[in-house]
């Protein structure tokens, strides 16, 4: 390998070159050490910067911490009055489940003593059922009709049954009116 090579020549006045030599050398020289000298100046600056900044981001780190605190208080606080909200409301709603409960509880029974005393005024009424019965066959029971769209059991409909009776009673009545 071939780094480089020099060709010397000789020189009438080896002083000037060396005189030469020695000013470009202190020339770099100077040149070097103020391109030091600003870079440490630059480094210095960059440091006090970055120091800077770091002084402004725990500060920044202490303030979220500190929002971060009340807001997690105020979060509790929040919190806290939904659950009693809910609690209330909860409450509440059992009250007015038990309530909606003792009111069916007595409709029912209301609704069973008018079942009772329409039946026994039907036991006590025409005898249209029994002549029905000798002429023809039973038919089957009508399923009971609820009163509200809902399926709720809390009142029986027995107009529909008395309707059907109507109309098949209708032409035996008509039947024997003739005769």
């Amino acid at each position: 390998f071939r780094l480089g090579s020099l060709k010397l020549q000789k020189v009438l006045n080896p002083a000037e070159v060396v005189k030469e030599l020695i000013g470009y050398c202190l020339d770099c020289l100077g040149r070097l050490q103020s391109k030091t000298e600003h870079l440490q100046k630059e480094n210095e600056r960059l440091f006090s910067c970055w120091s800077d900044a770091e002084k402004r981001l725990e500060k920044c780190v202490e303030a979220k911490e500190e929002l971060e605190a009340d807001l997690y208080n105020r979060f509790i606080l929040v919190l806290n009055e939904k659950k009693a909200k809910i609690r209330n409301l909860q409450k509440l709603l059992n009250e007015a489940k038990e309530s909606a409960a003792a009111a069916k509880y007595t409709r029912d029974s209301i609704a069973t003593t008018q079942m009772a005393t329409e039946e026994e005024n039907e036991y006590d009424g025409s005898t249209d059922e029994e002549s029905e019965n000798l002429t023809r066959p039973s038919l089957p029971p009508v399923p009971e009709r609820r009163d509200s769209l809902l399926g709720s059991p809390d009142v029986i409909d027995t107009a529909p049954r008395r309707k059907q009776r109507q109309r098949t009673a209708k032409p035996d009545s008509t039947g024997s009116k003739m005769s």
